[in-house]
Protein backbone atom coordinates (compact mmCIF):
# COMPACT_ATOMS: atom_id res chain seq x y z
CA UNK A 1 0.00 0.00 0.00
CA UNK A 2 1.97 3.19 -1.11
CA UNK A 3 2.15 6.26 1.56
CA UNK A 4 -0.28 8.49 1.43
CA UNK A 5 0.93 12.30 -0.04
CA UNK A 6 0.23 14.80 2.84
CA UNK A 7 -2.17 17.92 0.07
CA UNK A 8 -2.49 19.93 3.05
CA UNK A 9 -0.49 22.72 2.54
CA UNK A 10 0.49 25.83 4.99
CA UNK A 11 -0.12 29.94 3.31
CA UNK A 12 2.68 32.31 5.04
CA UNK A 13 0.91 36.11 5.12
CA UNK A 14 3.47 37.92 2.46
CA UNK A 15 4.91 41.23 4.36
CA UNK A 16 4.15 43.80 2.12
CA UNK A 17 7.54 45.88 0.73
CA UNK A 18 7.70 49.52 1.44
CA UNK A 19 7.04 51.35 -2.03
CA UNK A 20 9.19 54.56 -1.96
CA UNK A 21 9.30 55.07 -5.10
CA UNK A 22 5.65 55.47 -4.70
CA UNK A 23 6.15 57.32 -0.73
CA UNK A 24 8.66 59.61 -2.54
CA UNK A 25 6.48 60.79 -4.93
CA UNK A 26 3.84 61.31 -2.88
CA UNK A 27 5.94 63.73 -0.92
CA UNK A 28 7.02 65.65 -3.99
CA UNK A 29 3.72 65.97 -4.88
CA UNK A 30 2.20 66.94 -0.78
CA UNK A 31 5.17 69.44 -1.39
CA UNK A 32 4.34 71.37 -4.78
CA UNK A 33 0.61 71.48 -4.08
CA UNK A 34 1.45 73.00 -0.63
CA UNK A 35 4.32 75.82 -2.23
CA UNK A 36 1.71 76.75 -4.88
CA UNK A 37 -0.71 77.09 -2.28
CA UNK A 38 1.58 79.07 0.16
CA UNK A 39 2.70 81.23 -3.18
CA UNK A 40 -0.55 82.27 -4.31
CA UNK A 41 -1.66 83.25 -1.18
CA UNK A 42 1.02 85.04 -0.45
CA UNK A 43 0.66 88.85 -1.38
CA UNK A 44 2.60 89.97 -4.83
CA UNK A 45 5.25 92.75 -4.04
CA UNK A 46 4.30 95.58 -6.85
CA UNK A 47 7.51 97.72 -7.98
CA UNK A 48 7.20 100.95 -9.36
CA UNK A 49 9.71 102.73 -11.29
CA UNK A 50 10.84 106.34 -9.99
CA UNK A 51 10.62 108.63 -12.91
CA UNK A 52 10.89 112.63 -12.95
CA UNK A 53 7.39 114.36 -13.42
CA UNK A 54 5.46 117.52 -13.28
CA UNK A 55 2.32 117.65 -11.03
CA UNK A 56 0.44 120.52 -10.52
CA UNK A 57 -3.01 120.36 -8.33
CA UNK A 58 -6.30 121.67 -10.68
CA UNK A 59 -9.19 123.09 -8.79
CA UNK A 60 -12.16 123.29 -11.63
CA UNK A 61 -14.77 126.52 -10.78
CA UNK A 62 -17.57 127.93 -12.45
CA UNK A 63 -16.75 131.64 -13.22
CA UNK A 64 -19.26 134.61 -13.60
CA UNK A 65 -17.92 136.94 -16.84
CA UNK A 66 -18.37 140.91 -15.75
CA UNK A 67 -17.63 143.41 -18.01
CA UNK A 68 -18.79 147.41 -18.42
CA UNK A 69 -21.71 146.81 -20.15
CA UNK A 70 -24.74 149.05 -21.68
CA UNK A 71 -27.59 148.50 -23.28
CA UNK A 72 -28.64 151.07 -25.82
CA UNK A 73 -32.59 151.41 -26.59
CA UNK A 74 -34.21 151.80 -29.80
CA UNK A 75 -34.89 155.19 -30.56
CA UNK A 76 -37.92 154.74 -32.14
CA UNK A 77 -40.11 151.61 -33.77
CA UNK A 78 -39.53 150.01 -36.44
CA UNK A 79 -37.26 146.97 -38.15
CA UNK A 80 -33.92 147.44 -37.21
CA UNK A 81 -31.20 146.45 -39.95
CA UNK A 82 -27.72 146.26 -38.37
CA UNK A 83 -24.22 147.53 -39.81
CA UNK A 84 -22.08 145.52 -37.51
CA UNK A 85 -21.18 142.19 -36.58
CA UNK A 86 -20.92 140.76 -33.32
CA UNK A 87 -18.00 141.41 -31.51
CA UNK A 88 -16.83 144.43 -33.59
CA UNK A 89 -15.69 147.51 -32.39
CA UNK A 90 -17.73 150.58 -33.14
CA UNK A 91 -16.13 154.20 -33.08
CA UNK A 92 -18.23 156.90 -32.03
CA UNK A 93 -20.90 158.94 -34.08
CA UNK A 94 -21.11 156.10 -36.53
CA UNK A 95 -24.14 154.31 -38.29
CA UNK A 96 -25.14 151.32 -35.94
CA UNK A 97 -28.42 150.39 -37.61
CA UNK A 98 -31.14 151.78 -39.49
CA UNK A 99 -35.26 151.69 -38.79
CA UNK A 100 -37.51 150.87 -40.97
CA UNK A 101 -40.31 152.32 -39.93
CA UNK A 102 -43.03 151.25 -41.98
CA UNK A 103 -42.02 147.73 -43.04
CA UNK A 104 -41.73 148.62 -46.89
CA UNK A 105 -37.76 148.02 -46.84
CA UNK A 106 -37.95 145.63 -44.65
CA UNK A 107 -40.88 143.54 -47.26
CA UNK A 108 -38.67 143.90 -50.13
CA UNK A 109 -35.65 142.90 -48.09
CA UNK A 110 -37.50 139.90 -47.45
CA UNK A 111 -38.24 139.15 -50.72
CA UNK A 112 -34.70 139.57 -51.77
CA UNK A 113 -33.60 137.36 -49.23
CA UNK A 114 -35.94 134.70 -49.80
CA UNK A 115 -33.51 132.90 -52.32
CA UNK A 116 -30.56 133.10 -50.77
CA UNK A 117 -28.53 130.42 -50.71
CA UNK A 118 -25.18 130.22 -48.02
CA UNK A 119 -21.80 130.50 -49.66
CA UNK A 120 -19.38 127.95 -48.61
CA UNK A 121 -17.72 129.56 -46.24
CA UNK A 122 -20.82 130.84 -44.61
CA UNK A 123 -21.37 126.89 -44.41
CA UNK A 124 -18.78 126.28 -43.02
CA UNK A 125 -19.24 128.58 -40.20
CA UNK A 126 -22.16 127.03 -38.73
CA UNK A 127 -20.42 123.80 -39.49
CA UNK A 128 -18.13 124.59 -36.84
CA UNK A 129 -20.30 125.74 -34.59
CA UNK A 130 -21.61 122.13 -34.53
CA UNK A 131 -18.24 120.51 -34.48
CA UNK A 132 -17.11 122.57 -31.47
CA UNK A 133 -20.35 121.60 -29.60
CA UNK A 134 -20.39 117.90 -30.42
CA UNK A 135 -16.37 118.35 -29.12
CA UNK A 136 -17.29 119.70 -26.02
CA UNK A 137 -21.23 118.41 -25.80
CA UNK A 138 -22.11 117.33 -21.79
CA UNK A 139 -25.28 116.20 -21.51
CA UNK A 140 -26.30 116.57 -17.85
CA UNK A 141 -25.02 120.20 -18.96
CA UNK A 142 -28.34 122.36 -20.19
CA UNK A 143 -26.05 125.45 -19.94
CA UNK A 144 -24.09 124.05 -22.98
CA UNK A 145 -27.00 123.60 -25.25
CA UNK A 146 -28.41 126.97 -24.92
CA UNK A 147 -25.03 128.54 -25.45
CA UNK A 148 -24.98 126.42 -28.71
CA UNK A 149 -28.62 127.07 -29.75
CA UNK A 150 -27.76 131.21 -29.11
CA UNK A 151 -24.92 130.81 -31.26
CA UNK A 152 -26.08 128.82 -34.31
CA UNK A 153 -29.20 131.86 -33.96
CA UNK A 154 -26.83 134.34 -33.80
CA UNK A 155 -24.98 132.98 -36.95
CA UNK A 156 -27.42 132.81 -38.94
CA UNK A 157 -28.88 135.92 -38.18
CA UNK A 158 -24.93 137.17 -38.57
CA UNK A 159 -25.05 136.02 -42.14
CA UNK A 160 -28.74 137.23 -42.96
CA UNK A 161 -27.91 140.77 -41.93
CA UNK A 162 -24.64 140.70 -44.15
CA UNK A 163 -26.67 140.03 -46.81
CA UNK A 164 -29.82 142.87 -46.03
CA UNK A 165 -27.20 145.13 -45.78
CA UNK A 166 -25.41 144.98 -48.88
CA UNK A 167 -29.35 145.12 -50.86
CA UNK A 168 -30.70 148.30 -48.75
CA UNK A 169 -28.71 150.83 -50.54
CA UNK A 170 -29.74 149.33 -54.09
CA UNK A 171 -33.45 148.88 -52.92
CA UNK A 172 -33.27 152.82 -51.57
CA UNK A 173 -32.17 153.49 -55.08
CA UNK A 174 -34.29 151.36 -57.13
CA UNK A 175 -37.46 151.90 -55.10
CA UNK A 176 -36.91 155.48 -54.06
CA UNK A 177 -38.17 154.73 -50.43
CA UNK A 178 -36.15 157.49 -47.68
CA UNK A 179 -38.83 158.98 -45.72
CA UNK A 180 -39.37 155.40 -43.53
CA UNK A 181 -35.82 155.25 -42.97
CA UNK A 182 -33.66 156.48 -40.68
CA UNK A 183 -29.83 155.89 -39.91
CA UNK A 184 -29.17 155.46 -35.65
CA UNK A 185 -25.40 156.49 -34.62
CA UNK A 186 -23.68 155.69 -31.79
CA UNK A 187 -23.34 158.20 -28.72
CA UNK A 188 -20.43 156.42 -27.99
CA UNK A 189 -17.23 153.79 -29.16
CA UNK A 190 -17.24 150.14 -27.85
CA UNK A 191 -17.81 146.88 -28.53
CA UNK A 192 -21.20 145.53 -29.50
CA UNK A 193 -23.23 142.70 -28.81
CA UNK A 194 -26.46 141.34 -29.02
CA UNK A 195 -27.77 139.86 -26.13
CA UNK A 196 -28.63 140.17 -23.01
CA UNK A 197 -29.47 138.36 -19.97
CA UNK A 198 -30.27 141.04 -16.60
CA UNK A 199 -26.20 140.73 -15.48
CA UNK A 200 -25.45 143.84 -16.93
CA UNK A 201 -25.61 145.77 -13.91
CA UNK A 202 -23.78 143.26 -11.69
CA UNK A 203 -20.88 143.83 -10.14
CA UNK A 204 -18.65 142.11 -8.06
CA UNK A 205 -19.68 143.89 -4.50
CA UNK A 206 -23.57 142.37 -5.34
CA UNK A 207 -22.85 139.24 -6.54
CA UNK A 208 -23.38 136.09 -4.61
CA UNK A 209 -24.02 132.58 -4.76
CA UNK A 210 -27.54 132.55 -6.02
CA UNK A 211 -25.98 134.66 -8.94
CA UNK A 212 -24.19 131.13 -9.84
CA UNK A 213 -27.32 128.39 -10.53
CA UNK A 214 -27.15 128.17 -14.16
CA UNK A 215 -30.76 126.23 -14.25
CA UNK A 216 -32.65 129.42 -13.96
CA UNK A 217 -30.33 131.76 -16.55
CA UNK A 218 -31.78 132.49 -19.43
CA UNK A 219 -30.30 134.56 -22.50
CA UNK A 220 -31.93 136.98 -24.38
CA UNK A 221 -31.04 137.52 -28.45
CA UNK A 222 -31.48 141.03 -29.06
CA UNK A 223 -31.28 141.17 -32.85
CA UNK A 224 -34.58 139.72 -34.06
CA UNK A 225 -36.76 140.18 -37.58
CA UNK A 226 -39.81 141.23 -35.62
CA UNK A 227 -40.42 144.79 -35.07
CA UNK A 228 -39.08 146.54 -32.42
CA UNK A 229 -40.81 149.14 -30.26
CA UNK A 230 -39.40 152.30 -29.20
CA UNK A 231 -37.14 151.98 -26.12
CA UNK A 232 -36.79 148.39 -26.16
CA UNK A 233 -33.16 146.86 -26.11
CA UNK A 234 -31.73 147.68 -29.40
CA UNK A 235 -28.06 146.46 -28.82
CA UNK A 236 -25.27 145.84 -26.33
CA UNK A 237 -22.27 147.95 -25.88
CA UNK A 238 -19.18 146.83 -23.78
CA UNK A 239 -17.27 150.27 -22.97
CA UNK A 240 -14.11 148.44 -21.71
CA UNK A 241 -11.40 146.01 -22.49
CA UNK A 242 -10.79 145.53 -19.22
CA UNK A 243 -13.20 142.53 -17.53
CA UNK A 244 -13.70 140.46 -14.19
CA UNK A 245 -14.16 136.68 -13.77
CA UNK A 246 -15.83 136.14 -10.60
CA UNK A 247 -15.28 132.50 -9.08
CA UNK A 248 -17.38 130.15 -6.68
CA UNK A 249 -14.65 128.13 -4.81
CA UNK A 250 -14.37 125.97 -2.30
CA UNK A 251 -12.88 126.77 1.39
CA UNK A 252 -9.92 124.35 0.01
CA UNK A 253 -8.93 126.88 -2.26
CA UNK A 254 -9.86 130.05 -0.74
CA UNK A 255 -7.65 128.52 2.07
CA UNK A 256 -4.56 128.06 -0.42
CA UNK A 257 -5.37 131.36 -2.23
CA UNK A 258 -4.99 133.32 1.40
CA UNK A 259 -2.31 131.47 1.95
CA UNK A 260 -0.27 132.31 -1.33
CA UNK A 261 -1.58 135.97 -0.70
CA UNK A 262 -0.10 136.58 2.69
CA UNK A 263 3.36 134.49 1.39
CA UNK A 264 3.77 137.82 -1.50
CA UNK A 265 3.24 139.87 0.98
CA UNK A 266 5.96 138.96 3.29
CA UNK A 267 7.69 139.11 0.03
CA UNK A 268 6.49 142.70 -0.37
CA UNK A 269 4.51 141.44 -3.25
CA UNK A 270 1.55 144.11 -3.60
CA UNK A 271 -0.22 141.80 -6.15
CA UNK A 272 -0.89 137.75 -6.34
CA UNK A 273 -1.32 136.16 -9.98
CA UNK A 274 -2.60 132.49 -10.54
CA UNK A 275 -2.31 130.53 -13.01
CA UNK A 276 -6.18 129.61 -14.75
CA UNK A 277 -6.91 127.81 -18.29
CA UNK A 278 -10.39 127.45 -19.27
CA UNK A 279 -11.86 124.40 -20.30
CA UNK A 280 -14.00 125.34 -23.46
CA UNK A 281 -10.77 127.14 -25.23
CA UNK A 282 -7.99 125.81 -23.32
CA UNK A 283 -6.99 128.77 -22.44
CA UNK A 284 -4.08 129.31 -19.81
CA UNK A 285 -3.03 132.37 -18.78
CA UNK A 286 -1.54 134.25 -15.53
CA UNK A 287 -3.83 137.00 -14.10
CA UNK A 288 -3.80 139.07 -10.74
CA UNK A 289 -6.66 137.98 -8.35
CA UNK A 290 -8.28 138.93 -4.73
CA UNK A 291 -10.58 136.81 -2.84
CA UNK A 292 -13.38 137.55 -0.31
CA UNK A 293 -16.11 135.65 1.91
CA UNK A 294 -19.69 136.86 1.23
CA UNK A 295 -22.12 135.28 3.95
CA UNK A 296 -20.85 131.08 3.90
CA UNK A 297 -19.26 131.24 0.69
CA UNK A 298 -16.09 131.90 -1.00
CA UNK A 299 -14.92 133.65 -4.10
CA UNK A 300 -12.16 134.75 -5.90
CA UNK A 301 -11.95 137.59 -8.30
CA UNK A 302 -9.91 137.57 -11.33
CA UNK A 303 -8.77 140.56 -13.21
CA UNK A 304 -8.58 140.30 -17.07
CA UNK A 305 -7.49 142.42 -19.82
CA UNK A 306 -6.99 140.98 -22.64
CA UNK A 307 -8.94 137.52 -24.37
CA UNK A 308 -12.60 139.48 -24.05
CA UNK A 309 -13.56 138.34 -27.63
CA UNK A 310 -13.53 134.59 -26.84
CA UNK A 311 -15.95 134.86 -24.38
CA UNK A 312 -18.07 137.77 -25.71
CA UNK A 313 -20.93 135.89 -25.78
CA UNK A 314 -20.62 133.90 -22.52
CA UNK A 315 -21.80 134.72 -19.27
CA UNK A 316 -20.16 131.76 -17.24
CA UNK A 317 -17.06 129.74 -17.83
CA UNK A 318 -15.22 126.68 -16.66
CA UNK A 319 -12.19 127.53 -15.07
CA UNK A 320 -9.69 125.67 -13.70
CA UNK A 321 -7.55 127.24 -11.25
CA UNK A 322 -3.79 125.56 -11.04
CA UNK A 323 -1.40 125.37 -8.35
CA UNK A 324 1.13 123.77 -6.30
CA UNK A 325 2.97 123.35 -10.07
CA UNK A 326 6.79 121.73 -9.23
CA UNK A 327 8.63 119.25 -10.74
CA UNK A 328 10.48 115.96 -9.14
CA UNK A 329 10.61 112.56 -9.06
CA UNK A 330 6.78 110.86 -8.63
CA UNK A 331 6.21 108.28 -6.69
CA UNK A 332 3.10 106.69 -5.22
CA UNK A 333 1.79 107.80 -2.17
CA UNK A 334 1.22 104.69 -0.92
CA UNK A 335 5.18 103.86 -1.05
CA UNK A 336 5.88 106.01 2.04
CA UNK A 337 7.07 104.71 5.55
CA UNK A 338 8.67 106.08 8.35
CA UNK A 339 11.78 105.24 9.54
CA UNK A 340 13.66 106.87 13.06
CA UNK A 341 17.36 108.07 12.70
CA UNK A 342 19.70 109.72 15.59
CA UNK A 343 20.24 113.44 14.63
CA UNK A 344 23.43 114.91 14.56
CA UNK A 345 24.74 118.49 13.87
CA UNK A 346 26.23 117.97 10.64
CA UNK A 347 29.72 119.41 11.58
CA UNK A 348 30.31 116.20 13.11
CA UNK A 349 30.97 114.60 10.22
CA UNK A 350 34.07 114.03 8.79
CA UNK A 351 36.26 111.93 6.61
CA UNK A 352 38.32 109.42 6.57
CA UNK A 353 41.97 109.93 5.18
CA UNK A 354 42.51 106.42 3.56
CA UNK A 355 39.09 105.64 2.68
CA UNK A 356 37.79 108.70 1.70
CA UNK A 357 34.37 107.55 3.10
CA UNK A 358 31.96 109.50 5.65
CA UNK A 359 32.03 109.33 9.07
CA UNK A 360 31.44 110.32 12.96
CA UNK A 361 34.39 109.84 15.31
CA UNK A 362 33.02 107.78 18.78
CA UNK A 363 34.26 107.96 22.38
CA UNK A 364 35.12 104.43 23.53
CA UNK A 365 36.65 103.44 26.33
CA UNK A 366 38.89 100.17 27.32
CA UNK A 367 38.37 98.45 30.82
CA UNK A 368 40.96 100.98 32.64
CA UNK A 369 38.64 103.76 31.45
CA UNK A 370 41.33 105.03 28.71
CA UNK A 371 39.30 107.20 26.17
CA UNK A 372 39.92 106.67 22.56
CA UNK A 373 38.11 107.34 19.14
CA UNK A 374 36.59 104.91 17.05
CA UNK A 375 35.74 105.95 13.60
CA UNK A 376 31.95 104.64 12.48
CA UNK A 377 30.96 104.84 8.71
CA UNK A 378 28.13 106.80 7.99
CA UNK A 379 27.80 106.90 4.57
CA UNK A 380 24.11 106.35 4.04
CA UNK A 381 22.87 109.49 6.31
CA UNK A 382 20.65 112.38 5.01
CA UNK A 383 21.55 115.78 6.23
CA UNK A 384 18.49 118.00 5.55
CA UNK A 385 18.93 122.19 5.25
CA UNK A 386 18.92 123.14 8.46
CA UNK A 387 22.88 121.41 8.71
CA UNK A 388 21.20 118.02 10.49
CA UNK A 389 22.60 114.74 9.65
CA UNK A 390 20.55 111.90 10.70
CA UNK A 391 22.22 108.70 11.14
CA UNK A 392 21.28 104.90 11.84
CA UNK A 393 20.41 104.08 14.69
CA UNK A 394 21.84 100.42 14.64
CA UNK A 395 25.18 102.38 14.43
CA UNK A 396 25.26 104.06 17.73
CA UNK A 397 23.32 103.70 21.49
CA UNK A 398 21.75 106.80 22.75
CA UNK A 399 23.97 108.46 25.02
CA UNK A 400 26.88 107.76 23.21
CA UNK A 401 29.42 110.44 22.86
CA UNK A 402 30.74 111.67 19.52
CA UNK A 403 33.51 114.07 19.07
CA UNK A 404 33.86 117.05 16.21
CA UNK A 405 37.19 116.35 14.79
CA UNK A 406 38.01 120.00 14.58
CA UNK A 407 37.18 121.43 17.36
CA UNK A 408 37.70 118.96 19.67
CA UNK A 409 33.26 119.45 21.00
CA UNK A 410 31.68 116.48 22.16
CA UNK A 411 27.85 115.82 21.68
CA UNK A 412 25.68 112.98 23.09
CA UNK A 413 23.79 111.47 20.98
CA UNK A 414 20.07 110.99 22.08
CA UNK A 415 17.70 112.96 19.58
CA UNK A 416 15.82 111.09 17.36
CA UNK A 417 13.88 111.94 14.84
CA UNK A 418 11.13 110.00 12.11
CA UNK A 419 12.16 110.61 8.36
CA UNK A 420 10.07 109.90 5.34
CA UNK A 421 10.69 107.27 3.11
CA UNK A 422 10.46 104.49 0.70
CA UNK A 423 12.01 101.18 0.51
CA UNK A 424 14.33 101.01 -2.81
CA UNK A 425 14.43 97.42 -4.59
CA UNK A 426 17.63 98.16 -7.01
CA UNK A 427 20.23 95.38 -5.69
CA UNK A 428 17.34 92.97 -4.47
CA UNK A 429 16.74 93.66 -1.35
CA UNK A 430 14.61 96.68 0.56
CA UNK A 431 16.98 99.32 1.16
CA UNK A 432 15.28 102.63 3.19
CA UNK A 433 15.44 105.60 1.12
CA UNK A 434 15.05 109.09 2.44
CA UNK A 435 12.97 111.55 0.62
CA UNK A 436 12.27 115.29 0.74
CA UNK A 437 8.30 115.68 -0.20
CA UNK A 438 7.83 119.04 -1.96
CA UNK A 439 3.68 118.21 -2.99
CA UNK A 440 1.84 115.56 -1.78
CA UNK A 441 -1.95 114.23 -3.25
CA UNK A 442 -3.91 111.05 -2.40
CA UNK A 443 -2.05 109.21 -4.83
CA UNK A 444 1.08 110.32 -5.82
CA UNK A 445 4.18 113.11 -4.60
CA UNK A 446 6.68 114.55 -6.06
CA UNK A 447 10.08 114.41 -3.77
CA UNK A 448 13.31 116.31 -5.01
CA UNK A 449 15.68 114.39 -6.98
CA UNK A 450 19.72 113.91 -6.10
CA UNK A 451 19.20 114.50 -2.63
CA UNK A 452 22.27 112.36 -1.00
CA UNK A 453 21.37 109.29 -0.55
CA UNK A 454 17.60 109.68 -1.54
CA UNK A 455 16.61 108.55 -4.73
CA UNK A 456 17.40 109.14 -8.45
CA UNK A 457 15.53 108.59 -11.78
CA UNK A 458 14.34 105.21 -12.51
CA UNK A 459 15.07 103.64 -9.25
CA UNK A 460 12.93 100.75 -8.37
CA UNK A 461 11.22 100.82 -5.47
CA UNK A 462 8.07 99.53 -3.57
CA UNK A 463 4.88 100.45 -4.47
CA UNK A 464 3.21 99.00 -0.90
CA UNK A 465 5.69 99.91 1.68
CA UNK A 466 3.61 97.43 4.46
CA UNK A 467 3.93 94.32 2.46
CA UNK A 468 7.58 94.12 3.60
CA UNK A 469 10.47 95.09 6.00
CA UNK A 470 13.66 96.44 5.21
CA UNK A 471 16.49 94.49 4.30
CA UNK A 472 13.99 91.57 3.22
CA UNK A 473 14.92 90.21 -0.30
CA UNK A 474 12.57 90.35 -3.29
CA UNK A 475 12.39 87.76 -5.55
CA UNK A 476 8.55 88.00 -5.87
CA UNK A 477 7.27 90.71 -7.49
CA UNK A 478 5.15 92.90 -10.31
CA UNK A 479 6.32 95.81 -12.08
CA UNK A 480 4.27 98.79 -12.85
Amino acid sequence: MSRRRNKKVTKFRRVPRLNIGGLAFLLILVYVIVTCILYWKKPKISVYEVTEKEISNEYNCTGLILRDEKIVNATKEGYLNYYYMDGAKIPKNKVVYTVDSSGEIYNLLKDTNANMSLSKSDRRLLWDNITDFRKTYNGSNYHSVSDFVYGVNNTVLELSASNMSENVKKILKEEKLSGSYESVSSSQSGIICYFMDGYEKKTKENIGKKDFDMSKYEKKQLRTEDMVKKDDPAYKLITSEDWNIILHISKELYDKLEEKQSSDLKKNVKTSYVTIKTTRDNLNTTVPYDIYMKEDSYFAILSMSEYMEYFLNDRFVSVDVILDNVNGLKIPTSSLIKKEYYQVPAEYVTTDEDSGKKGILKEVYDKSGKKSYSFVETSDCYEDSDNMVYVNKDLFSSGEWICNQKTQERYQIAVTKKLQGVYNVNYGYSVFKPVEIVYKNQEYCIVKPDIENGLSNYDHIIVDSSTVSEDDLINNYKGE
